[in-house]
């Protein structure tokens, strides 16, 4: 494929992603949340809007809606583990469970306290994350069948987590192919990068609120 567009490339992305999107079972998904009978890769993704600005296009995983009926695609994406129904903790919840608005929590935001920045829900030190997961509930191949480890454990494994990050690692070379472009080192903007967007679209959704007024409302 010689030349292509830049809708092309993102359309071919997101059918990647969508495609590869966590998905439970029709049947299973009746049984546990019998009043939510959609899917998070449709609520999450699949119907979000792609942003248009000249060269550039992007669009969100997740929405207000999202975080407040189907939150379960970030804790998916971020957690290595997810308690068990009625086994939470006040230290699993974190500060989000304090926010009542369902849809206004934000479980990726970033915090700075003037010397280094945070994602309180993404934990990422290697060896105790993987002392998580052992001491939870999972399963595994013995014998040739399957057993249940740790049954009584108060989380169960997280087999999704970071399953966009594993999504990109896996369908990038075949995109790169398909449009006969060099795949090149991936870089982590890290989390003070994250944390400046982050204030700017707090800014831009302050801007967007004052220009709701009409100019009579400033007198």
């Amino acid at each position: 494929m010689a030349e292509f567009t830049i809708d092309e490339f993102v359309d071919v992305l997101r059918e990647y992603l969508y495609g590869f999107f966590p998905y439970e079972n029709d049947e299973i998904n009746k049984k546990k949340h019998q009043n939510r009978q959609l899917h998070i890769r449709d609520v999450a993704f699949k119907n979000l809007p792609v942003s248009v600005n000249v060269d550039m296009r992007s669009f969100d995983i997740g929405s207000e809606y999202a975080e407040m009926v189907y939150p379960y695609y970030h804790i998916l994406q971020d957690a290595p583990v997810i308690r068990k129904k009625g086994r939470g903790t006040t230290k699993s919840r974190g500060s989000q469970a304090n926010v009542e608005t369902l849809s206004a929590r934000d479980y990726s935001k970033i915090s700075f306290n003037g010397k280094t920045y945070s994602r309180e829900y993404q934990k990422n030190v290697r060896g105790k994350r993987q002392q998580v997961i052992d001491k939870s509930t999972r399963y595994a191949w013995s014998n040739g069948g399957i057993v249940k480890i740790n049954a009584n454990a108060n989380a169960y494994q997280n087999v999704h987590y970071k399953y966009i990050d594993k999504t990109l690692d896996y369908c990038l070379p075949f995109m790169a192919t398909y449009f006969n472009m060099k795949m090149l080192r991936k870089v982590d903007s890290g989390l003070e990068e994250e944390y400046n967007m982050q204030q700017q679209e707090q800014m831009l959704n302050i801007i967007d609120i004052l220009d709701s007024f009409g100019e009579d409302d400033y007198d």
